[in-house]
């Protein structure tokens, strides 16, 4: 967990570590989680989820940005 941080820059590279760094930070808290059926910790990594997701968003918005049209194509 110490080294899962979510917010900071925008940039691709970051964007990939967190990426890494969160499913990381599932893997072993959601295995847990299911395992003991902890509704508590579920609700927390439900949360983490949430946090992650507007991150991405985030990022999502800074191309679109920067980049016009081509963000939004679709192959």
């Amino acid at each position: 967990m110490a080294d899962y941080q979510i917010g900071g820059g925008l940039k691709l590279v970051t964007a990939l570590e967190k990426t890494q760094a969160f499913a990381e930070f599932l893997q072993t808290r959601m295995t847990r989680a299911l395992e003991t059926q902890d509704p508590t910790e579920l609700h927390y990594l439900l949360a983490q989820l949430d946090d992650f997701h507007s991150y991405l968003w985030r990022y999502h918005k800074k191309l679109q940005t920067e980049r016009g049209e081509r963000s939004d194509l679709v192959t």
